[in-house]
C-alpha cells in the first residue's frame, strides 16, 4: 500500500500497526510501507494524545532477508528493537532453540549490520533482548603510560579496569559525562550533582545545544540516581527530525549509557537491572572482549498492549 498520495490529498487513510510497551516506553509499529519522506509527519499524528498515542514509532519491513525497523527520525532505539523482536517471537518467525528461547538477527536505521535478538516467552509477555551496537574502539583521550597501553586516568577514584569501555564515556564535567553510541547519544548526569529540573524540556533541550549534539539523530539527557546495588534513570530524549522533546516512561539506550558508565568504574563488565520512570526494569549486561569492543545486551519484559488499523487525517502535513 503506497500512501502518499492519499496523505497529500489529506483524505484518511489506514496503516496496520502493533503497539507494544517495552518496559513502558510504548512504541507504535507500522507494517504498512511509508516513504521516508512522511515517517516524521505519520508518526506526529500516530504518537498524539488524541490518536493512538505513544512515545516513538518505528517502521517495520518484514520483506527483506532481515527484519528491519526504520525509526520515526532516522535514529536508532534499542526499545523499539526489542518491540520487534517480541513482534517476530508471536508471529514465530525466530529460530525456536532449547527452553523455549528464540532468537534471530535484525536491521535497524542508526545503524550497519544486524542485530542479534533472542525472545523467551513468560506469563507477563515476552521477555526480550538485543544486542546494542556499540562504536568501535577509538584512541584514548589519556596519555599512555610508559610501560602499558592502558591510559592513565585523571580521577583515582574512578580508575578504569578496562580501557575499551572507559573510552566510551567522555567525562565532560563533575558528575555530567557523554556517551556517544550509534544512532544516538546521551548526556549522564549524576542527579545528586545536577538535581533533575522541573523545566526539564527547556534545560534538556539547553544541554544537548550546548555539547554540540543538536544534529545527532536523537540525543538524550539521562539523570541517573539511586544506589548502586538499585539504581535508576530519569531519560528525557529529543529526536531531531520530529522535533519532539519527551520525558520517556523507559529509554533501552539511555540504560546501556549508565551500564557503560558503570562497567568504566567496575572492571569493564556489569549485569544490573535499571529502573525506569515506570517502575520497571531493563537489564543491562556488559561484558569484555579480550580488549575489543564490549559485547552488550539490555532485555526486559515487552507487553503486546494492541494492534489493528490506525486512520491518518494528513494534519501533521496541513
Amino acid at each position: 500500500m503506497f500512501i502518499q498520495p492519499i496523505l497529500v490529498m489529506h483524505h484518511q487513510s489506514a496503516l496496520r500497526f502493533h503497539k507494544f510497551s517495552p518496559g513502558g516506553n510504548t512504541t507504535i509499529l507500522v507494517t504498512d510501507p511509508v516513504p521516508a519522506p512522511l515517517r516524521a509527519a505519520v508518526a506526529a499524528e500516530l504518537m498524539d494524545e488524541h490518536h493512538v498515542h505513544a512515545e516513538q514509532v518505528g517502521f517495520v519491513t518484514l520483506a527483506g532477508t532481515y527484519p528491519r525497523i526504520d525509526m520515526m527520525g532516522g535514529e536508532f532505539c534499542g526499545n523499539a528493537c526489542r518491540s520487534l523482536a517480541a513482534l517476530l517471537a508471536l508471529k514465530r518467525v525466530l529460530h525456536a532453540g532449547p527452553g523455549g528461547l528464540m532468537s534471530g538477527e535484525i536491521a535497524s536505521s542508526g545503524v550497519s549490520g544486524t542485530l542479534p535478538v533472542r525472545v523467551v516467552h513468560t506469563p507477563h509477555g515476552p521477555d526480550a533482548a538485543v544486542r546494542m551496537p556499540l562504536p568501535p574502539p577509538a584512541p584514548s583521550a589519556y596519555p599512555a603510560s610508559a610501560d602499558t597501553t592502558e591510559p592513565v586516568c585523571v580521577d583515582k577514584d574512578r580508575v578504569p579496569q578496562d580501557a575499551t569501555a572507559f573510552r566510551l564515556v567522555q567525562p565532560l564535567a563533575e558528575g555530567l559525562e557523554l556517551v556517544r553510541l550509534p544512532g544516538i547519544a546521551h548526556l549522564l548526569l549524576d542527579a545528586s550533582v545536577h538535581p533533575f529540573p522541573g523545566d526539564w524540556q527547556v534545560q534538556a533541550r539547553m544541554l544537548i545545544a550546548r555539547h554540540g549534539l543538536d544534529d545527532e539523530p536523537a540525543a538524550g539527557c539521562i539523570w541517573h540516581h539511586g544506589p548502586l546495588a538499585a539504581p535508576s534513570i530519569t531519560p528525557v530524549v529529543r529526536v531531531r527530525d520530529t522535533g519532539s522533546t519527551l520525558l520517556e516512561s523507559a529509554c533501552g539506550s539511555g540504560s546501556l549509557a549508565y551500564g557503560l558508565h558503570r562497567a568504566a568504574m567496575d572492571g569493564g563488565e556489569i549485569a544490573l537491572a535499571v529502573r525506569q520512570p515506570s517502575g520497571a526494569v531493563i537489564r543491562v549486561s556488559v561484558s569484555r572482549r579480550a580488549g575489543l569492543t564490549p559485547e552488550a545486551w539490555i532485555g526486559g519484559t515487552v507487553r503486546h498492549v494492541a494492534s489493528g488499523t490506525a486512520y491518518l487525517y494528513g494534519d501533521q502535513l496541513a
